[in-house]
């Protein structure tokens, strides 16, 4: 039998995988497929076509806060513990059931064994405790200024708190005055301010202002006040925004940084450390340690405000400033209680004993914050007279104010060691164990974990790498002598650094790499040209010139302008009229770490010296590792007959963050087989050809190219689980690829012999951005901003009609946006556009869509008629570029159209479109660059195209082409030929997707056969080479759009000429038939109106918790309290042995998946023996018992004997008599008759819905009037879709009310005028119908409630269907057979 050739198409997204298998004939082969299981089913047919749905993969943030937490919260448990220990046989001599009163202070009283007072057991004392001592500040004041001795008990409790709240660990060592010496911190602020803004020289005279930023006025005062010893500075330029940032204030930066949209940022907020990674994302990290010199000089203020006593006798600063604020607080609670009397008596109930307010109660017992309660009280006292004294605290932020608040996080522990100090000094006088315990104490208190050692877990725990010295416990005061510091911290050097992923057995380099730079400043500098008087065209810079502009530039200052490249070739190379290329202001690259080392080795020659770099790489590299400076000099003690000790001692306070993306041995490792130069050799001298990085490692006439695919093709082809996991990316896209590996193998199973090609093409939306979002929500901005500096008015004049404000959600039309772009005027003619008639104008492509598809903003002008562009047939022409040049040089400067967009704009001037320029389009339309992509390829490639030769050496063998497609040519193919896709409708559109894939794939291939390099993997291009191509064919494969074959009638809009092309395309140098226009796209709209594609929902065993989609742990987070009085609610306790009936509990039980048990019960009062099929739900916490013996666990369960047990995992299928399927999500584990189930069918609607469908989702499309067009003239359509879907719900779904209030919904308003609203309830009808849980959704006004089916046992009469992961081989089990043996 001939072995027909097939193709293979994969759609890849992020919670699916869509796929399909293609003949040579593009059509979709069905197979009989054969079933297994107990029914009386033997085959069915099935098409090759499906899609796989799964839940989206999650990264493991979520379960690693909990473990930190948790980590946290246990070593602060401990250490408690550790002093109980060390205080345990004194106390025990005057009260030993001193700690079990502590242990059970949160009890319930009629479950304390001892007495119902924690502290000293009797009321009385109880009672004078707390009058002589209100809060544990008070305490601490006492027993460190005190010299009386003092009830043992009392110092523990002090100690025990400073040991649980004990500060920050920011400073090592002493707290040294600078720390706290606010002064020497703005000092420090202003320097880093300097260091890092280009051309400020603020440190040159800093004044003295440390009194003015720790005074008593508000925090705008205080800036005010700093900012007039800086005339020129402005209050919110960005000196200014930085000095308020450290006053603790919220500037927005957004200005300072020409940003799109709001940068705010506040130190106090939760959410600063997220603000800040996002800020600095956009405007680099160059400015970290700016941040981070504010946020040192913010602690301070805050530190000097906390600590601001007035007794300076005090050993106890930090409780005494506590006191005061308590002593504070009540005084003022007092006027506040008087005043509000008196002028305000019917708001006083409000504000002081109703929680829900921001009032004082809210404040104390609710969960109003200090900032809202302060807008609350500001809002009702500031308009009454007498207010102002209240008003100016709360100004300051002085008023009310808790013991525990937020800024306390800026306590370093040094403070409260200082007052445990202090304390055991006054009283190891009366005990003698605590000046013989101090160091201990100490210990417990100071003792922090090095973060390279890392968790201390015993055995095999994935998450710990320590290495032991011995196997004793490990206390605070025993860290050195038990572990070892060394090993631990090479252990996590190798866990923490990334791999390379070209070479992916290398070490990536620090992101501060000397080599790294150096590669960056190179790999930019081959991007610059140039041309100058006398020059015919820009030419690259040469070696030369690249290695003194290094030199002369690079290593002399910390940025590089394009205006220090024009000086040096005008000086020094005796150019005149210098133009740059490929430079924007300034380089991005730079060498940082290079002038940051010369600052402290002060060694120019050292510095640049080749036998240094690998010492200076190595520092980087510790440097970049480890904060700890313990660890950083130990390190760098090595060096010490090369660096002096003032060095080693500055090289400490350096600390640098990030990864670089590649390896040493990429860059100026490997090395070509012929000229034997690294790639870095290549950047800094490549002759004429110039080419950077990308180029490099992708030129076939280079050995780069093999050495990076040996190395990443290594490995066995079976094993590439492990493979995916290593790739670099999040893991819900890994989960897709995984899946779709999967897919591929099952396919060839069933074909029996490997396909011609595999397809893969991966969705957009596996590309986190937020950057379109973005820039959708800032058209406005960005409009307002650009038509400001334009000078126009045209926003407020010129608006659609019946519009009063145009918003984001207008600009969402491109005519409009194109409109106000071009200030209301035709981009060639600069007439005024009409803005009622834009529907009228030509969207005109600047490049026009017969060499490329480009449908963004930079490449689309609005015009009266696509004519005025002038007679050329592809870019604007010469004439009409010299009359309007000026009027566009406009609209760049201030931002209405991009450099891009003016380029091509004015294209004619420098020639047209050469050929180079059509093949790059060409090119640019089918490669796919992602890197992600390519690794998929890279995995097919291995495992299809390679094999071992006899040494046992892996090489390549190609036998499938890998080819990667962009999704923009199907959804092209898509839109030219009508083949509408609704993704509400089924998931049918992904396996529809990967189909069309395959198609145009094949196709392409068969008619440009020389165009294979461009995308089948391994192919490399011969870049360059089109130079030598000069036959008419090859002209015209660059003229044209790649996919005009397709097409039978060319228009050309220039010229508007009309080609009619042949109705069977062939290869014209095959003479192989490509495309035959009357049947081959017969064939693919039959494709895709076959009702039958396989859909298979992923089944999942949970083993964490999911809240909406988000993971969550075993249980709720949060405890709830106790169930009221004859509740059945399941709580898991909070501790062993404790009543959730009496202590509330966990609610939220997690479960892991289901089991359908087969057993014998006892029934009645007769207790008779009944045999029962039914589910049982197994949570995730009771998943390890019931594993390790199932039987067991049921019998636990109350079941007298177990016969059968199938495990059911969440998504199981099941299909009824009546073909309605059902989808189990889950089974309560605490309540068998209940469970959440989902719809499993999958509704094939017909095409003249699926089209009614496309049109209505777009009505609101007011410039693209044809889809409301198409919905009038087929309004009628919509009674015979309700009809369907009706009658499906009926069938299928079963939610029968639901129907009854849809019809109601549509009879009664059917024939509304709201064009809009009918189309949208028809879109959200189809929630009805689809697959998985049901939701609520509006229909013509009327709201529909989902249905949900809670009651499992309907499914015990089903047919259980186990699928493989593509659907076609199934087992099926009938279920009313179930049980017996």
């Amino acid at each position: 039998m001939v072995k027909k050739k097939y193709a293979i198409g994969i759609d890849i997204g992020t919670n699916s995988v869509g796929w399909s298998v293609v003949t040579d004939d593009y059509k979709v082969p069905s197979k009989n497929m054969k079933v297994l299981g107990n029914t009386d089913k033997a085959y069915i047919k099935k098409n090759l076509l499906g899609t796989l749905l799964f839940d989206e993969g999650n990264t493991a943030e979520s379960r690693r806060l909990k473990r930190t937490a948790r980590r946290r919260y246990t070593r602060r448990r401990n250490r408690i513990l550790y002093l109980q220990e060390i205080f345990a046989e004194e106390i025990n001599k005057i009260d030993d059931s001193f700690f079990r009163r502590l242990d059970d202070s949160f009890l319930i009283v009629e479950d304390k064994q001892g007495s119902k007072h924690p502290i000293f057991g009797t009321l009385q004392e109880e009672k004078e405790y707390h009058k002589q001592f209100p809060t544990i500040y008070h305490l601490r004041k006492q027993l460190a200024d005190s010299s009386q001795k003092a009830d043992i008990r009392l110092i523990y409790l002090a100690l025990a708190h400073i040991i649980k709240y004990r500060g920050h660990f920011l400073f090592e060592g002493d707290l040294k005055s600078e720390n706290k010496d606010v002064q020497h911190l703005f000092n420090d602020f202003v320097e880093m301010f300097d260091k890092t803004v280009e051309g400020s020289y603020l440190s040159e005279n800093t004044p003295d202002v440390a009194d003015v930023l720790v005074e008593k006025v508000s925090k705008s005062r205080r800036l005010e006040n700093v900012l007039h010893y800086f005339p020129n500075e402005k209050k919110n330029g960005l000196f200014g925004n930085f000095l308020a940032l450290a006053l603790g204030l919220q500037p927005n930066f957004k200005t300072n940084f020409e940003l799109t949209e709001d940068a705010k940022i506040q130190f106090s907020k939760e959410t600063y450390e997220e603000d800040l990674e996002e800020l600095l994302g956009k405007i680099g990290d160059d400015y970290a340690d700016l941040f981070i010199a504010t946020k040192s000089l913010y602690d301070g203020i805050l530190l000097a405000g906390i600590l601001s006593t007035t007794d300076s006798t005090t050993k106890a600063p930090l409780s005494s400033s506590m006191v005061n604020r308590y002593e504070e607080h009540q005084k003022d609670l007092a006027l506040l209680k008087d005043f509000i009397r008196q002028n305000m008596f019917d708001s006083y109930k409000e504000v002081f004993k109703d929680t829900l307010k921001d009032g004082y109660a809210g404040y104390i017992e609710g969960k109003t914050t200090q900032e809202n309660f302060y807008k609350f009280i500001k809002k009702a006292i500031e308009k009454i007279e007498g207010s102002d004294y209240f008003i100016d605290k709360i100004e300051r932020e002085d008023f009310l104010r808790k013991q525990r608040t937020f800024d306390n996080g800026s306590i370093p522990h040094q403070i409260h060691l200082q007052e445990m100090d202090a304390i055991i000094r006054r009283q190891a006088e009366f005990y003698p164990f605590l000046a013989e315990n101090q160091d201990k104490i100490e210990k417990i208190l100071t003792f922090r974990i090095p973060y390279y050692v890392g968790p201390l877990a015993r055995g095999k725990s994935e998450f710990a790498w320590l290495n032991r010295k011995s196997d004793e416990k490990i206390r605070p005061w025993n860290f050195d002598e038990m572990v070892d510091k060394e090993t631990s911290a090479e252990n996590f050097i190798t866990r923490m650094t990334n791999y390379d992923q070209y070479l992916p057995d290398q070490k990536v380099l620090p992101k501060h790499s000397l080599l790294y730079e150096k590669f960056a400043v190179y790999n930019e500098l081959t991007k610059v040209k140039f041309i100058a008087e006398g020059m015919r065209d820009y030419q690259f810079l040469d070696s030369r010139q690249k290695k003194d502009i290094v030199k002369i530039f690079f290593k002399t200052k910390r940025k590089v302008t394009a205006k220090d490249i024009k000086s040096y070739l005008e000086n020094s190379n005796g150019y005149e009229g210098v133009e740059l290329k490929g430079l924007e202001d300034q380089f991005n690259a730079s060498l940082p770490t290079y002038h940051d080392l010369l600052k402290i080795i002060r060694d120019k020659a050292f510095m640049d010296a080749e036998e240094n770099q690998e010492i200076l790489e190595d520092i980087v590299l510790t440097l970049t590792l480890f904060e700890d400076r313990e660890m950083i000099r130990k390190r760098l003690e090595k060096y010490k007959d090369i660096l002096t000790e003032e060095q080693r001692k500055k090289l400490e306070r350096r600390h640098y963050t990030g990864w670089g993306r590649l390896s040493a041995k990429l860059i100026n490792g490997i090395r070509n087989k012929t000229t034997r130069k690294t790639i870095l050799d290549y950047l800094i001298d490549d002759g004429t050809s110039n080419r950077n990085f990308m180029q490099l490692i992708h030129d076939d006439t280079l050995s780069f190219v093999d050495e990076i695919r040996l190395a990443q093709g290594s490995g066995e082809a079976e094993d590439y689980r492990t493979e995916v996991q290593n790739l670099a990316g999040s893991p819900a896209i890994k989960k897709g690829i995984l899946q779709s590996l999967k897919i591929v193998d099952e396919l060839i199973e069933v074909m029996g012999y490997e396909p011609e090609h595999i397809v893969v093409e991966m969705a957009r939306e596996n590309q986190f951005t937020n950057q379109g979002r973005r820039n959708s929500q800032q058209r406005i901005n960005r409009l307002e901003k650009a038509l400001k500096d334009f000078g126009s008015k045209i926003l407020e004049e010129q608006k659609p009609y019946g519009v009063s404000k145009v918003n984001n959600i207008h600009l969402q039309s491109d005519r409009l946006f194109l409109y106000y772009l071009q200030n209301g005027k035709d981009i060639y003619t600069d007439e005024e556009l009409d803005i009622d008639q834009l529907s009228q104008y030509d969207i005109d492509h600047i490049i026009p869509q017969a060499f490329i598809k480009d449908d963004s903003l930079d490449n689309k002008v609005l015009t009266k008629s696509a004519k005025n562009r002038g007679k050329s047939d592809d870019v604007p022409s010469l004439e009409i570029v010299r009359k309007k040049k000026n009027f566009w040089k406009q609209l760049l400067d201030s931002q209405l159209i991009s450099q891009r967009k003016f380029d091509n704009l004015t294209k004619a001037e420098r020639g047209g479109l050469t050929n180079e320029d059509k093949a790059r389009f060409i090119q640019r339309q089918l490669v796919e660059t992602r890197q992600i992509t390519k690794h998929v390829a890279r995995i097919l490639d291995t495992r299809f195209n390679t094999k071992l030769d006899e040494t046992g050496n892996r090489i390549r063998y190609p036998k499938v082409n890998i080819i990667t497609l962009k999704s923009s040519l199907v959804s092209q193919f898509r839109k030219d030929y009508q083949l509408y896709k609704v993704r509400e409708v089924n998931n049918y559109h992904h396996a529809h997707d990967a189909y069309l894939n395959a198609v145009v794939a094949t196709a392409l291939l068969k008619k440009y056969p020389q165009l294979a390099p461009e995308f089948v993997y391994g192919d490399y291009p011969k870049y360059n080479s089109y130079k030598s191509r000069k036959s008419a064919t090859e002209k015209v494969l660059f003229y044209s759009n790649i996919m005009n074959f397709f097409k039978r009638v060319l228009v050309y809009s220039k010229t508007g000429e009309v080609r009619i092309r042949p109705i069977i395309e062939v290869n014209k140098e095959t003479g192989e038939i490509v495309w035959n226009k009357k049947s081959d796209f017969k064939t693919v709209r039959k494709v895709l109106s076959y009702p039958q594609v396989n859909v298979v929902k992923k089944t999942e065993v949970q083993n964490h918790g999911l809240d909406r989609g988000k993971p969550k742990g075993f249980y709720n987070a949060n405890l709830s309290p106790k169930p009221k009085e004859g509740s059945v609610e399941n709580l898991v306790p909070a501790k062993q042995g404790l009543d959730t009936k009496r202590y509330g509990g966990y609610a939220g039980i997690s479960n892991s998946y289901a089991v359908l048990v087969n057993g014998i019960i006892e029934k009645g009062k007769k207790k008779s023996k009944t045999e029962v099929t039914e589910f049982q739900g197994i949570s995730i916490l009771a998943r390890k018992d019931f594993e390790k013996n199932p039987k067991q666990y049921l019998l636990n369960l109350g079941y007298k004997d177990i016969k059968s047990i199938v495990k059911l995992p969440k998504y199981s299928l099941f299909e009824l008599e009546n073909g309605s399927r059902r989808m189990l999500a889950s089974i309560l584990s605490t309540n068998n008759k209940r469970g959440e189930i989902h719809k499993g069918n999958e509704m094939y609607l017909p095409d003249k819905f699926v089209t009614l469908l496309y049109h209505a989702m777009r009505v609101n499309r007011t410039l693209e009037p044809g889809h409301k067009k198409y919905v009038e003239a087929h309004r009628h359509v919509f009674d015979e879709l309700l009809t369907y879907i009706l009658e499906y719900n009926e069938k299928i779904v079963g939610a029968k009310a639901n129907g009854k209030r849809i019809v109601e919904a549509y009879s009664a308003r059917k024939d509304t005028d709201n064009l809009e609203e009918l189309c949208n309830s028809f879109i959200n009808l189809l929630d009805l119908t689809a697959l998985g849980s049901a939701v609520d959704f509006e229909f013509l006004g009327t709201k529909i409630p989902r249905y949900r089916d809670y009651t499992p046992s309907s499914l015990l009469k089903a047919t259980l269907i186990h699928q493989s992961v593509t659907g076609l081989y199934e087992t099926r089990i009938d279920l009313s057979k179930f049980g017996g043996n």
